[in-house]
C-alpha cells in the first residue's frame, strides 16, 4: 500500500491486476487512474421533419483504484535502463538531464545519490524516483515503461 502523501500527478503505480497504471487524481481514499469518454449516439424521434434528428449522449467512463489495492514498481536494472539511466560501473549508474549529469549507486537497498557525502535515503520505487527528479530538475519524468 502506498499513502496519498508519497504520491503525485503522473506517477507510476501498479493495480491489483498488475497492470502499470499512471494517478491521474488524488481524492480521499482512492485514485482515479483512466478517464475515458464514451458517445453513443441515436436517431430522435421527431415529427414532421424533412431531416434525421440525432442525439447524443457523453458518459464519462472513469477506473479508480483503492489505496490498499496499488503497490509500488520496485526499481530495478532493467527498469532504470528502460528509463534512461546508463550503467558504465557496475553499482553506478548515471541519469542526464539537459547538460547535467546525476550519478546514482544501485544496491540492493535502492538507488543512492553519489556526492561526497553519500545520501542515506534510498529510493526503491519508481514513483519516488519520479518525485526526486521532479524536485531536482523541476520537470516532470516520464519512465519509459
Amino acid at each position: 500500500m502506498i499513502r496519498a502523501n508519497e504520491l503525485r500527478y503522473g506517477n507510476k503505480v501498479r493495480n491489483q491486476r498488475g497492470e502499470v497504471i499512471t494517478v491521474q487524481q488524488i481524492l480521499c481514499n482512492t485514485l482515479i487512474y483512466d478517464t475515458q469518454l464514451s458517445v453513443s449516439r441515436e436517431t430522435a424521434q421527431t415529427r414532421g421533419a424533412y431531416r434525421t434528428a440525432f442525439a447524443a449522449e457523453v458518459t464519462e467512463v472513469v477506473k479508480e483504484a483503492d489505496f490498499n489495492d496499488i503497490e509500488p514498481i520496485t526499481l530495478t536494472p532493467r527498469i532504470l535502463e528502460k528509463c534512461g539511466f546508463r550503467n558504465f560501473v557496475r553499482e553506478e549508474w548515471i541519469f542526464t538531464s539537459g547538460s547535467s549529469h546525476i550519478d546514482f549507486e544501485y544496491t540492493s537497498e535502492g538507488l543512492r545519490l553519489r556526492h561526497p557525502t553519500p545520501s542515506r535515503v534510498s529510493i526503491r520505487y519508481v514513483h519516488q524516483l519520479q518525485n526526486f527528479l521532479f524536485a531536482i530538475t523541476g520537470m516532470e519524468w516520464e519512465p519509459g515503461f
